[in-house]
């Protein structure tokens, strides 16, 4: 094993428990496990999840992911947030398990109506509002026509409505715009003879800069694994960030002044320095944006990447007196007592967010769940 991912399961279920306290326990803490658990581990996340008493229900993004949850056995309640198959045998599946769908178009409505109806047996949906992000969901004028249609649908349980916030990270105004749709929304439906017990709009962000009361579950994201969505965030809530990248020296080689490292030559040598060759590049995931500006830890040292980082290469500088040999091992991303290598900070190196940086990690290696 070369390169392997360690998860925490202390610090996700200390995120959990933090999280259920912060909500209140009348309000439902959903999780979302996914695109590989934010980079985590899906199979590994989602069966901490399952065991956990804070969890109420587990959140996927499509209808792949939930019959994945459904093979690994999971018993908690299952929730499809976006996208998922017309394909009537998958459908029957999920179905049969009692997982919750989503509702953004109103020939998902006929779909999901004629299959239940075939199987005579009621199943629970959320309608998808779309406030002002701009991608699925309908718009608040089409809501009269879906609800009409809904009405005629008997076997489809109204059980929700949810939408998605913009910019809770930064535009407190566009947020509470947003919101105001989202209420007037709620009142078609109601309007409508619809008035649905569940109410989901909030993230980890917008969970922790707003208190919007109508609102009574939280779909957890990026909060779970520990990773705050800006750091004004931190006073709010204290997090334990649940990954570590690890890996191990391959080779140690001694360098003279004047050598030229790795693709390109953008690394000289200005004096003698010792260099060592680690098996991770940006096929791990490892972003070639790192190149020549990040740092790995190594025996508690910081040790300054050199060069482009290759496909599954990358070279590092470790200072000469560090007593060091091959098998050593060298954190890409985590902490030791003194040091840190945050995903916001190689967030910040490469112009992007946390987010992308942990999901980008190539999900197949190895995640491995630690204490």
């Amino acid at each position: 094993m070369f390169s392997w991912i360690e998860v925490s399961e202390s610090a996700i279920r200390h995120n959990l428990k933090q999280f259920k306290k912060y909500i209140g326990k009348d309000n439902l803490l959903m999780p979302v496990i996914k695109s590989n658990a934010y980079g985590h581990g899906f199979d590994l996340v989602a069966k901490i999840c399952d065991s956990d008493k804070n969890v109420d229900r587990i959140c996927v993004v499509n209808s792949d992911e939930a019959l994945d949850l459904i093979k690994l056995k999971i018993k908690k309640p299952i929730v499809i947030l976006s996208f998922y198959s017309d394909d009537k045998n998958e459908l029957k599946k999920l179905i049969n398990r009692g997982v919750v769908f989503p509702i953004y178009r109103i020939d998902q409505i006929t779909l999901l109506n004629k299959v239940v109806k075939h199987l005579r047996k009621k199943i629970k949906v959320h309608i998808k509002i779309d406030t002002g992000t701009t991608r699925i969901g309908f718009l608040l004028n089409e809501l009269p026509q879906i609800v009409r249609k809904m009405g005629e649908s008997e076997w489809l349980n109204v059980e929700g409505m949810f939408s998605h916030f913009a910019s809770s990270e930064e535009d407190p105004v566009y947020t509470r715009k947003q919101f105001a749709t989202f209420t007037q929304a709620s009142k078609v439906l109601k309007d409508y003879g619809f008035n649905p017990s569940l109410k989901h709009m909030a993230c980890t962000a917008a969970s922790l800069g707003f208190k919007f009361k109508d609102l009574n579950a939280m779909r957890l994201g990026l909060g779970l694994y520990g990773l705050y969505p800006d750091n004004k965030f931190i006073k709010n809530i204290k997090l334990k960030p649940a990954l570590v990248w690890k890996t191990k020296i391959i080779q140690i080689k001694n360098l003279p002044p004047k050598t030229n490292i790795g693709y390109g030559c953008t690394f000289k040598t200005k004096s003698d320095i010792k260099l060592a060759v680690l098996p991770v590049g940006y096929w791990d995931g490892y972003g070639r944006s790192f190149s020549n500006i990040a740092q790995v830890i190594i025996k508690r040292r910081l040790c300054p990447v050199r060069g482009r980082v290759c496909m599954n290469l990358m070279m590092v500088e470790i200072p000469k007196n560090l007593k060091i040999k091959v098998g050593d091992v060298a954190i890409l991303l985590g902490r030791t007592r003194n040091d840190v290598i945050s995903a916001e900070h190689l967030a910040k190196l490469s112009n992007t967010i946390n987010y992308e940086v942990v999901t980008k990690i190539n999900p197949l290696l190895p995640r491995i769940k630690v204490k």
